[in-house]
């Protein structure tokens, strides 16, 4: 049975937040339609330059010179930005049998300090390298398992506060998220479709593009529709 959601969404992008596959697929439709970079950086919030990376990014290689010129993909360019996302992380150099290590869990099972009293009196008194002791990351690890104690042997972990994200109390909500909407499948069959309705910055006072999308093929439709005043 086929699937057919829909949706009405208005940008309410925070500085350096990153794309999503349904900003690409907007990216995609502007571009069709003739928007500049700068008209389509409006319509979706973010910077002109974030547009035109984003171009770059998600057109294919050129099949020899006689080949038309390959056009702008959002899966495309979904997939490159997450192959790119997998490259950039740091790898993992927290050691657990270092002499650091071994000396905090001695004061944290014989003294019960917390992992912060460990790392303030070992720089003081200069017990260890700069390098040896761990600055943000000690608290990560013992709620990842990768310390020979765990969060029952530090009692101020589970009293430890944790960044709370609230939500902003004039966000405009137009209709459900789109990150709401439920799985189509596993885009293993056609026939599974999305509509989202693109509202620029100016709440519905320019015209907005009406778009679908099928899940599987990444086929595209889009109508431009017109503001009521100007019915």
């Amino acid at each position: 049975m086929n699937q057919l959601n829909s949706t009405t969404f208005t940008p309410d992008r925070q500085r350096g937040q990153h794309l999503k596959f349904e900003d690409r697929c907007s990216i995609r439709i502007f571009n069709k339609l003739g928007y500049s970079l700068r008209k389509t950086a409006e319509t979706i919030g973010c910077s002109a330059s974030t547009v035109l990376n984003e171009l770059r990014r998600g057109v294919g290689k050129r099949n020899g010179s006689r080949g038309r010129n390959p056009e702008y993909s959002a899966k495309r360019g979904q997939q490159n930005y997450e192959i790119n996302r997998s490259r950039c992380h740091k790898p993992h150099k927290f050691d657990s049998n270092s002499e650091f290590v071994k000396w905090l869990v001695k004061q944290v099972r014989t003294h019960k300090w917390s992992l912060d009293a460990c790392v303030g009196y070992a720089r003081k008194h200069g017990l260890f390298a700069a390098d040896e002791i761990p600055t943000k990351t000690l608290y990560n690890e013992l709620w990842a398992g990768n310390l020979p104690i765990t969060p029952l042997d530090v009692p101020e972990a589970l009293t430890r506060n944790n960044k709370v994200h609230k939500a902003r109390k004039n966000k405009r909500i137009l209709g459900s998220s789109i990150d709401e909407r439920p799985e189509a499948s596993l885009r293993i069959e056609c026939g599974h479709w999305e509509i989202d309705t693109v509202i620029g910055h100016k709440g519905g006072k320019e015209s907005v593009v009406l778009t679908l999308v099928e899940k599987k093929t990444d086929y595209y439709i889009a109508i431009k529709i017109p503001v009521k005043d100007s019915l």
